[in-house]
Order: C-alpha cells, then structure tokens, then sequence
C-alpha cells in the first residue's frame, strides 16, 4: 500500500489535471521534436504514471526512438526510490498542533471520516496523523489502482524508461527533486484548504472514479485534447488559479527553461505526465512557439 501510495503521488499531475483549452495536438502519446537548432532530434513520451511498464512496448515508434536517443529525462530521477519514500512520508505527517476537529465541522468530520474509513478501512480517528492532502492522494491511489489489477510499483512506464536507460548506459537526467513535488503537494495549500478539497473531493467520489475508465482509454488512443476536456467538464472541485499554475504551467515553464540546452546536448527521449504535453500552456504548444517542430510518431 505504501508503495502504490508514492507512487500516485508522485503522479500528482496524472490525477489533478489543470483544465486547459486544446491546441490539436492528438493523435499519439510520442512526438519527434526536431528543427532549430538540434542536430539530431529528441521525441517527447507523455506518461500516465500507473501504466505497466509493457505499454511502452505497444507505442507505436517507441523503442526505436528510444534507442536513437542518448539519454532519458524525466519528472523525477527514481533510482532512490527508498530514499524519495522516506522524504515523502515526513511531509505527509501532520503537524502537531493541528487537528482535525479543528479543520472540519462535526457535520463534515463525520461525513469524511466515513467515506474514508468505506475506501481505506479506517477513518479520520485512526488516520489522523496524515495531513488532508495526504488523505485524499490515498484514496484516489485506491480509486486508480481499481483499474490497474495488475499495477505493480517497480514496473510501471517512467520506471520502465528510466530503467531501460540504466541498462543501456544511458544518461538519465530529471526537471525535478522530490522536495519540488512535495511543495506542490502540500506546500503550495494550508491545511484549511486541504481539508477544504479533501471535503469537497469526498463529496463527487463516485462521479470522479465513473470517468477513469474513460480517462484511461482517452489517453490509450492517444487524444491529448480529449483528456483536457474530459477534466474541463467535470471540475466539481476546482482549484484557484493560483494551485492551477503551481501544478501545471509554472513547472511546464520552468521545464521549458532547461529543455532547449538538454536537446542540444544529447538527443534526448523525455518522459513525463502527459498532462504537461496538450493545451496552449503544454510543453508541445510551448515548442512550437519556441520554433522547434513537433509532430506525432503513429507508425512502428
């Protein structure tokens, strides 16, 4: 459980998709990006975090451009996985001087501890030393792995890259640190308005888990665009404009910033949360403006 727990966790992005328009860029989970000023080109893999490791093997032009590339670049470097959990267990701990009859009125303290206790098997009582973020991220870590009967933690796809690369004797590069995603996750809201989500996330559970199966399969037929909506449609709980950015803009802009050199460098095969490809602030909109091409690989 602990293991499935950091993982979704760090797949923050995979589960809070930050509703943007759509750019047209459909068609495929892998792009070529090429021009300006690459010799060689580098190819984009957008990642849903929880998908076995195998579906790399099904992406049409995936291991070919794979092997053509030098390195890999990630969202995080998972070759400390034991250290990363440890760091993320601490920020999950609730601070000592807060509790959560203090968060939550009677009425919605006993809601959620409820509706807790029916997907953990314990409430708020038993599981008050987590912070409400850290709650919500659990039981959206169950939600998922519904859908995932085989999921298993040391094989899933960025694994899967990462590891490949490893053996290959390729570089393995990442955007960012696990205390960058822990600011995210809990740095980013207070515990008022974590409980605040927590609540409202309890609230639309069972609508929220009916569209994974639709999310899932939006991103298997690879329409990018169609995520994006899908998410637009169905913000029950949403975020200010501020926590929008924080996980999805501001980290795309700050990726941009780092790209151009790591492409010029070494030809690069990056693999990251394929929310960060589509709409007018995704990293394959943000190329093009850059004058780099993008296109979608759909053939073997």
């Amino acid at each position: 459980m602990k293991k499935i727990i950091f993982f979704v966790v760090l797949a923050v992005a995979a589960c809070s998709l930050s509703a943007q328009s759509g750019t047209g860029h459909s068609g495929s989970v892998l792009w070529k990006i090429s021009g300006k000023d690459l010799a060689k080109p580098s190819f984009l893999l957008g990642t849903f975090h929880l998908k076995s490791g195998e579906f790399l093997d099904s992406i049409p032009g995936a291991i070919a451009a794979f092997q053509s590339c030098e390195q890999v670049v990630g969202e995080l470097n998972l070759s400390d996985m034991a250290g990363m959990q440890l760091q993320l267990q601490q920020a999950m701990m609730m601070t000592p001087d807060t509790t959560y009859k203090m968060l939550f009125s009677d009425e919605n303290y006993m809601f959620v501890s409820e509706k807790i206790a029916s997907t953990l098997g314990a409430g708020l009582e038993q599981l008050s030393m987590f912070k409400p973020a850290a709650l919500q991220l659990m039981v959206v870590a169950l939600a998922y792995t519904k859908f995932f009967p085989d999921f298993n933690p040391a094989n899933v796809l960025d694994a899967r890259v990462q590891s490949d690369a490893v053996k290959a004797d390729k570089t393995v590069q990442a955007f960012e640190t696990v205390d960058d995603q822990i600011r995210i996750l809990f740095g980013i809201m207070n515990l008022q308005r974590q409980a605040e989500v927590l609540l409202c996330s309890m609230q639309h559970l069972e609508k929220s888990m009916t569209m994974i199966p639709e999310l899932i399969d939006d991103y298997n037929r690879g329409d990018l665009d169609k995520l994006y909506q899908l998410m637009k449609e169905s913000d029950d709980c949403p975020s200010t404009p501020e926590e929008e950015d924080a996980v999805n803009k501001d980290r795309n802009l700050a990726w941009m910033k780092k790209l151009p050199e790591i492409m010029r460098e070494k030809s690069s095969f990056i693999a990251v949360g394929a929310i960060h490809l589509a709409g007018e602030e995704g990293l394959l909109n943000l190329l093009e403006k850059s004058g780099y091409k993008v296109e979608p690989i759909t053939d073997k």
